[in-house]
């Protein structure tokens, strides 16, 4: 079992143009942006659980770990 990164779309500011979490994260193609729901995805099964993310989103607290 390991941690991987979970949107909380409700906190969400991708769709005003905050993109950090897919700038920033080492894996390619795994925070994408969904433009219907405006808010970033992870695909968890390329997540590493690196928590890179978080950091960089800790003004929002739009994404945390759980346990997969």
């Amino acid at each position: 079992m390991y941690a991987v990164a979970a949107i909380i779309e409700e906190a969400c500011i991708a769709g005003k143009g905050c993109r950090l979490c897919m700038v920033y994260c080492p894996e390619a193609d795994t925070i994408l942006y969904d433009p219907i729901r405006q808010v970033a995805v992870v695909k968890v099964d390329r997540c590493k659980g690196c928590e890179l993310c978080v950091l960089v989103c800790s003004k929002h607290h739009a994404i945390q770990m759980v346990h997969r």
